[in-house]
């Protein structure tokens, strides 16, 4: 029985792929706060893009899983 919850219980980790992510919507972020003061809206669409896409993305992708069980 703990054996089977043991299995089911799966912790998120942060992979390379999730912190590169992550990393990309911070310097979204901050290029578009920098860029928001200029009359363009290009720093408008980098913020949305940095939050709404970018680091609901980073938390939300799980790497393809290897498989081991079959070697």
């Amino acid at each position: 029985m703990a054996q089977k919850k043991a299995d089911k219980v799966e912790r998120f980790r942060f992979e390379k792929i999730n912190i590169l992510l992550f990393i990309a919507a911070i310097v979204a972020i901050i290029i578009g706060f920098i860029i928001v003061n200029s009359t363009t809206t290009f720093g408008t669409i980098l913020l949305v893009l940095g939050y709404a896409v970018l680091i609901p993305l980073s938390l939300l992708v799980r790497p393809k899983k290897k498989d081991t069980e079959a070697q």
